[in-house]
């Protein structure tokens, strides 16, 4: 892990709402789907906290997808081309991509919900070329929360819910997991989104007998399991922390099999 002084190359709107801020330093920005970093623009003394965020993308350039819900992510969101970016990382755990590689039956199937797709996509990619098809199942409440869906198709067999029904199948994200893991129960599922819609594809996922991971999104200040603002309990009783033990986690090791 390392600081990096980077300046944002691109800002793409994918969505209404959302921003991806593109940017690049002197030296490639090394990463894991998974993976996360710490980012903080030149905006001064306050906020003081840099804000944490799974890359879409590293190497050569990184991006970020941010939705302005505060006032950190407000002057992200805000930011311009030409701006520093100062990014601090990569942090955490990502997600395994070994079992699909080392057993090609294993199907990859995927689901995020919001800015859960940042990671997601990122691993999908790196599916994609290394010549396995996933299925990437994207949930949001209305077809405006859905960015990024067209790069998915690109590279996976996207299926899409919205709670509101104006795009895809109209309900959650679980009615397609459910259906897909009672057609194949070798399958493998990698998710990223809200806490209860995590819980939710832990249920599903464990109820069918198929491994699961989950990348937990928590408020951190340090992205290093200093401040310890980032604690969960886990299923053993003991405290892990999302930004030193995960974010990436066994759905098992955190949720509870479902009754």
């Amino acid at each position: 892990m390392k600081y990096l002084r980077t300046r944002i190359t691109e800002v793409l709107t994918p969505a209404p709402n959302y921003k991806m801020l593109r940017f690049a330093g002197d030296e490639p920005i090394p990463a894991r789907p998974g993976e996360f970093v710490m980012v903080r623009g030149e905006w001064g003394v306050h906020p003081v906290l840099p804000r944490a965020f799974s890359l879409v993308e590293c190497g050569d350039f990184g991006s970020i997808i941010v939705k302005p819900i505060g006032e950190g992510t407000e002057l992200l969101a805000g930011m311009e081309v030409g701006e520093v970016l100062t990014v601090f990382g990569p942090l955490g755990k990502g997600y395994d991509l070994a079992l699909p590689l080392e057993d090609r039956s294993r199907r990859p199937v995927l689901v995020a919900g919001g800015v859960g797709v940042a990671p997601l996509l990122y691993l999908t990619r790196e599916f994609h070329d290394a010549g396995i098809r996933s299925v990437f199942i994207y949930g949001g409440r209305t077809e405006d929360d859905l960015p990024l869906s067209p790069e998915i198709a690109e590279v996976a067999d996207l299926v899409v819910t919205t709670e509101n029904g104006a795009r895809g199948e109209q309900g959650r994200v679980t009615a397609p997991l459910e259906r897909l893991l009672a057609e194949d129960n070798h399958a493998i599922v990698y998710s990223c989104g809200p806490d209860g819609m995590l819980h939710a594809v832990s249920n599903v996922s464990q109820a069918a007998g198929v491994p699961c991971q989950l990348a937990l999104e928590a408020p951190m200040a340090c992205g290093m399991g200093t401040c310890k603002g980032c604690a969960v309990m886990g299923t053993d009783g003991s405290y892990k922390y999302v930004c030193y033990d995960g974010p990436v986690f066994e759905a098992a090791d955190i949720f509870e099999a479902a009754s």
